[in-house]
């Protein structure tokens, strides 16, 4: 029976993966990683535990990003994310749109650090959740407007991969007073607040 009347619905729609070229895509990326982990700055500090308040900075991520596009790599965070998405099937979270960020979860999974390629924004989400309630045990109420400096503060550090008091004096921070308004709202603990979620979103 043909049905000519039934409008029809795109389920799904990608292109046929060559397993073999994302397996050796997935391979080149490992052997990069433990080529260049001593001279690119990104890599040392994903590669070793690190220390109290040492983390890897956008520019350090945009550093490597830059690195791997170069011939003969011509590397881009979207198609190492495709490649495991091809290989590693079940462990690898989807998403449309890869950031520079990205790469620290790249790196972390292909380390063995991470069990699940789940996208940077994502995990500091659940970090940021995580942190809350901790927050919330240890007697921490936040009200409305500190609420939105602490969720705007987490989207930058999903973007970023960190957040500094300078940033505050970006939009859309410099809308609410710019560092005076965060202290004004947050407190005394604003400085306290900021450095903590440094750590804990971006460990």
């Amino acid at each position: 029976m043909i049905d000519e009347v039934s409008v029809d619905v795109l389920l799904d729609a990608h292109g046929v993966v060559d397993t073999e070229q994302a397996q050796s895509v997935v391979a080149s990326w490992r052997a990069y990683l433990d080529e260049h982990r001593s001279e690119i700055t990104a890599l040392q500090l994903l590669f070793e535990s690190r220390e109290a308040g040492q983390r890897v900075s956008y520019a350090e991520l945009a550093e490597l990003a830059d690195r791997i596009k170069r011939p003969p790599h011509n590397w881009t965070a979207d198609l190492i994310w495709q490649a495991y998405e091809a290989v590693e099937v079940g462990r690898v979270q989807h998403t449309d749109r890869r950031t520079v960020t990205d790469l620290v979860s790249l790196v972390r999974f292909a380390l063995g650090t991470d069990d699940e390629l789940t996208p940077y924004a994502a995990r500091v989400a659940e970090r940021y959740q995580a942190w809350l309630a901790q927050q919330e045990q240890a007697g921490a109420v936040f009200d409305e407007r500190q609420r939105w400096w602490l969720d705007r503060m987490a989207e930058v550090v999903a973007s970023s991969a960190g957040i500094s008091a300078a940033d505050l004096e970006n939009v859309p921070f410099t809308e609410h007073g710019g560092v005076d308004g965060a202290v004004r709202d947050l407190g005394i603990r604003a400085g306290e607040l900021l450095g903590s979620m440094n750590r804990e979103l971006t460990a």
